[in-house]
């Protein structure tokens, strides 16, 4: 497994974030409750990756179990303290000092931990991996040839 960089789950994050705000803007309690859901549940979405890591290529890869895919308990065991952030955004002055302040603590354990762990991953003993087709230590067979089909001439050599 080839952990991600933090500028790439940066990245990633940004584009989950645009969803959360499109989320919250939606009428009453179902827009803070759809965002709040969508934050814990959304590494165990669509592959087991969120819209964000899908798009730029990351997963995350649960540590017990040799780098399988994160279920939804992991899901959102792993993001527990981003959803605590989130509904201290929501209380006005004090609450953005203190969700900064959340957030912010994610983010330099991440940037602090050798394996780029932030708390939330050390939680849930996860870790967010580049998402490669094959695992590490898997060998793969070279691919093969298609037979001709009948009747086609195929050149022998390359030509240049």
């Amino acid at each position: 497994m080839q952990r991600a960089d933090i500028t790439t789950r940066a990245v990633a994050g940004f584009v989950d974030l645009l969803l959360v705000i499109g989320l919250t803007r939606l009428p009453d309690v179902i827009g803070v409750l759809s965002a709040a859901g969508y934050i814990l549940i959304r590494d165990g979405l669509f592959d087991r990756r969120s819209i964000g890591k899908k798009l730029i290529g990351l997963r995350v890869a649960s540590l017990e179990d040799s780098g399988f895919k994160a279920t939804y308990r992991e899901s959102i065991m792993r993001n527990m303290p981003i959803v605590a952030g989130y509904f201290l955004f929501l209380i006005p002055y004090a609450g953005w000092i203190l969700g900064l302040v959340v957030l912010g603590a994610e983010g330099l354990t991440a940037i602090g931990d050798r394996a780029g762990m932030r708390i939330g991953d050390l939680l849930a003993r996860t870790q967010v991996v580049l998402d490669l087709p094959v695992r590490a230590g898997e060998k793969t067979a070279p691919p093969q040839a298609a037979p001709p089909a009948a009747g086609v001439n195929e050149p022998s050599g390359m030509q240049q």
